[in-house]
């Protein structure tokens, strides 16, 4: 059987083979090779508190991993983190601050950091789901507000910026989880304004417009929207139409997928519980022009061809089931330049920090679950915009 190149995908019937002989982690293409199966789940690294992993970046050898908050576990939080992970070892980089203290806007938010993107000088923009952007520089940890949403009020509520993507002419676009909206941040950054709104991208709040990707060509963009139950659907719009009339569906979910709960009724219970009712996660594009779709309601992963068919899905609700850390609501992918996709895993909440920052009793717990997962996919990633920003 024909190895899954980089390149491109070698033939359906391959792809296929591949589902049908998926186990726990997916069947090797060729058995008589060491290389990874496709599939192959393992975990890079895990975060301490305040954990909940949502947005990934990488530059060079660094992925740069937010914390998302997005289990509604951390309002009194005094502020968000960034961590830097080598690619190589999967331990913090060590010399610049690591971690970064984004500190927030107000002092209770339910939300906290999710999609990132970098600029030609190596700066991170990372969507605060609170209503606005904040530009970091990694290597101090200089910090500052680049964007607002106009509805903002300092609370996700009235606006979600969820995912981030650079056009070419530098504008930043935002897509939002509270409302069918796509803004658009003008070069240098600003107030943003609506670029696209339409009722096709609704779902409920919390799940309307998810993950945003520019395509390869650099003219496309592709927006996750919807949730399962209304059915998660991928649109792709011109940069340069950003218009009802031109707005076309690439791929759509019409399966609904329930993974199993945990039987202790706990906070990870009802995070499990409330899943399914949200949508998409973050979508990223390879080499090999696949599009690589986080399936937040489903705990899933999804490979779609160039022509929209999904070429793959993975794990089962069954599969997931047996996993010792369990695919738990992913949302941010990054691809790590050696064959394998980075998924951020939002994973079990956990009871925070209280009023005034003051520790629960019995002192703040972790999770198993807030990880970072290293997945094979045989796939680097495919050009990303990352401009020149004043």
């Amino acid at each position: 059987m024909e190895q899954w190149a980089v390149g491109k995908v070698g033939t359906r019937a391959a792809v296929l083979a591949v589902v049908a002989g998926l186990s726990v982690t997916a069947a090797p293409i060729k058995a008589q090779t060491p290389q990874r199966p496709i599939g192959d789940i393992q975990v890079f690294a895990t975060l301490p508190y305040p954990g909940h992993p949502g947005g990934l970046a990488v530059d060079g050898r660094t992925v740069y991993v937010d914390t998302s908050n997005a289990d509604f576990d951390r309002p009194f939080d005094a502020s968000d983190e960034i961590w830097a992970y080598n690619l190589h070892t999967g331990e913090p980089t060590p010399g610049a601050p690591n971690p970064i203290q984004v500190v927030r806007a107000a002092s209770v938010q339910t939300m906290g950091l999710l999609g990132m993107a970098l600029d030609a000088q190596g700066r991170l923009y990372a969507a605060d789901m609170n209503g606005r952007v904040v530009r970091v520089d990694p290597r101090t940890g200089a910090q500052g507000v680049y964007a607002t949403i106009p509805t903002s009020t300092d609370t996700s509520l009235t606006d979600m910026p969820g995912f981030v993507a650079f056009g070419g002419d530098g504008s930043l676009y935002v897509g939002d989880w509270a409302a069918p909206v796509i803004w658009r941040v003008p070069p240098g950054g600003g107030q943003a304004q609506p670029w696209l709104g339409d009722p096709r991208l609704a779902g409920t709040w919390g799940a309307n417009v998810a993950g945003i990707a520019v395509d390869p060509s650099g003219e496309e963009l592709y927006i996750a929207a919807g949730t399962q139950e209304g059915q998660i659907v991928i649109y792709r719009l011109p940069l340069a139409h950003p218009d009802a009339a031109h707005l076309e569906e690439f791929h759509r979910y019409t399966d609904f997928v329930v993974s199993p709960c945990p039987a202790d009724p706990d906070l990870a219970l009802l995070t499990c519980a409330g899943t399914p009712a949200f949508g998409a996660g973050g979508i990223a594009f390879g080499a090999s022009d696949m599009l690589y779709v986080s399936l937040f309601a489903k705990n899933q992963l999804s490979i779609l061809d160039s022509d929209g068919t999904e070429a793959l899905r993975f794990p089962s609700p069954e599969q997931n089931a047996e996993r010792e850390i369990p695919v738990a609501n992913a949302f941010g992918l990054a691809f790590d330049g050696r064959g394998s996709l980075l998924v951020a895993n939002t994973g079990d909440p956990t009871f925070g920090k209280g009023p005034g920052g003051t520790d629960p009793p019995g002192g703040l717990s972790t999770s198993n679950t807030w990880v970072v997962f290293d997945v094979f996919v045989n796939d680097t990633a495919g050009p990303l915009v990352r401009p020149v920003i004043p």
